[in-house]
């Protein structure tokens, strides 16, 4: 039997990616004051509702279920959004209150807000919210403590790609299929009962490989031999953004980081998504089938 791939969507708006978020290298201090300069207005203006609705309507012609990680506040911004994820199918997962690397907070703080996003989404879904990943991929050495005393069934944030920005730190010997998580780390296997779900990375270059970024950037067939050289050894992660189906944002005075970074977004990010599910017609399933079969 093959090995199966597990599909996830980040439900979050393009400045959340470290854009707005309070991070170092951010262009705005904090959301608020990006929906002011922005979009001149105290609240966000709806640029995800028709790309999530394409990506809906796409999973649905090929008769497959995805796991959307969705921030607390995207959900307290589109409830309707959510609540129609949900009752298409698909696996509503936590993606925390706001998006912002976990580095920027305490163990106490994220806990609370972890409860808090939660409870958001369980209300607008209706199912039992089990799995977590963490803004940005970014992890703390705490994380799976917080998601074990949480009763969380599993996590999605590791990648065993070499550090870039901040991100995947010391992860590059990190298992590439699904494990059950150390005691001593989230890094390695164990006995604990949080399974961790990570996201393939190109083989031996060590880069990110099974997520949209890396397949605008780098190409289609970059992510395809992530996905078949981890699929040879067991479960694999593919995972996208409603953003990138959308032409990219009118930044003023983008750098050229910048520019690479959203190059390809709209009609390309389409064609690669519908290409990958044609490819791997027959074995896309969300995270909670994936465990249900393992657990």
């Amino acid at each position: 039997m093959k090995s199966p791939l597990i599909l996830c969507i980040d439900f979050e708006e393009w400045y959340h990616g470290r854009w707005a978020t309070g991070s170092p290298i951010a262009r705005w201090k904090n959301v608020k004051s990006f929906f002011r300069d922005y979009y001149h207005t105290d609240k966000p203006i709806g640029e995800v509702i028709e790309p999530t609705k394409k990506i809906l309507k796409i999973l649905k012609q090929n008769d497959v279920k995805a796991t959307f990680f969705i921030l607390g506040e995207m959900a307290e911004w589109y409830p309707d959004l959510v609540r129609k994820i949900a009752s298409c199918g698909h696996e509503v997962a936590c993606h925390g209150l706001h998006h912002r690397d976990l580095t920027m907070m305490q163990a106490n703080q994220f806990a609370l807000e972890l409860a808090q996003s939660r409870k958001i989404l369980e209300k607008l879904s209706g199912k039992k919210i089990i799995g977590f990943r963490a803004p940005n991929l970014v992890i703390t050495p705490w994380l799976h403590e917080v998601l074990i005393k949480q009763k969380f069934l599993y996590d999605s944030s590791v990648c065993p790609s070499r550090s870039l920005q901040g991100k995947y730190i010391n992860q590059t010997q990190a298992p590439c299929n699904p494990y059950r998580v150390s005691r001593e780390s989230i890094l390695k296997k164990g006995d604990t009962p949080l399974y961790e779900i990570p996201i393939p990375a190109f083989p031996i270059l060590k880069l990110p490989g099974a997520v949209s970024i890396a397949t605008r950037i780098f190409g289609l067939k970059w992510t395809e031999i992530t996905l078949n050289t981890a699929l040879k050894t067991g479960a694999a992660v593919y995972y996208l953004h409603p953003c990138e189906f959308n032409p990219p944002p009118k930044l003023i005075d983008p750098t050229f980081k910048e520019r690479i970074f959203f190059r390809r977004s709209g009609s390309f990010m389409t064609k690669a998504l519908e290409a990958i599910l044609k490819k791997y017609s027959g074995r896309i399933i969300p995270i909670k089938d994936y465990l249900t079969k393992i657990v």
